[in-house]
């Protein structure tokens, strides 16, 4: 019997499911916010502006907390892939991603040294938490708390268009990577052990994703 280690602690699993609510939330609510026309709403577009500007407050002290945490523990260093074959590793996670899973083949090599993740998915989360989030923190905050730190006219139009155009673009981005992400870890043969790391935070090490 292979004897389970825990690979997730607490905090980041804690983490892992509050964001992807919040982001949900987020999501929802932008949808109204840009799209839904009057009567056609599935909250009220009110409430929607509420839940909206919460969840991003939410979402950012998350992120500070989740930083702190980060860094203090050392857990970072699960973000940070090995150089060395780095591109011919992240080649063979998409090639397995892509093909290799609907086939059934054994995963690709994950990455070297003590590292949870593979070199794909190491590449893809320092884009995303290190990159994507922050950059959607920063642009929804100026926009709802900041805007006299940007400029009053740009291109001729008001200074906050560039800030509400990035915080769209990048709620599209981080929305398309929820979408993925969940689906990634709902095909295979071992979306039981994708479930127990993030639930238990314990699977067998072959098993990881």
């Amino acid at each position: 019997m292979i004897e389970r280690v825990l690979q997730v602690p607490l905090w980041i699993r804690l983490w892992h499911a509050m964001t992807a609510l919040l982001f949900l939330v987020l999501t929802v609510t932008g949808v109204v916010l840009h799209f839904a026309g009057p009567g056609l709403t599935p909250i009220d577009y009110t409430l929607a502006t509420k839940l909206h500007d919460v969840s991003g407050i939410a979402l950012a002290i998350l992120y500070g907390i989740h930083l702190i945490l980060v860094f203090g523990s050392g857990y970072w260093r699960h973000y940070i892939p090995a150089h060395q074959g780095l591109w011919s590793r992240a080649k063979a996670q998409i090639i397995f991603y892509s093909i290799g899973l609907g086939r059934d083949e054994p995963r690709a090599t994950t990455s070297p040294g003590e590292s949870r993740f593979n070199a794909l998915q190491q590449l893809t989360y320092l884009i995303v938490v290190f990159g994507l989030v922050p950059l959607l923190i920063v642009t929804g905050l100026l926009y709802l708390y900041y805007p006299a730190y940007v400029p009053d006219e740009v291109l001729g139009l008001a200074g906050l268009w560039p800030v509400a155009l990035a915080h769209y673009a990048l709620g599209i981005l981080g929305t398309a990577y929820l979408i993925i992400h969940i689906y990634m870890a709902t095909v295979g043969p071992n979306v039981r052990s994708s479930l127990q790391l993030m639930t238990i935070g314990r699977a067998e090490p072959a098993q990881k994703r």
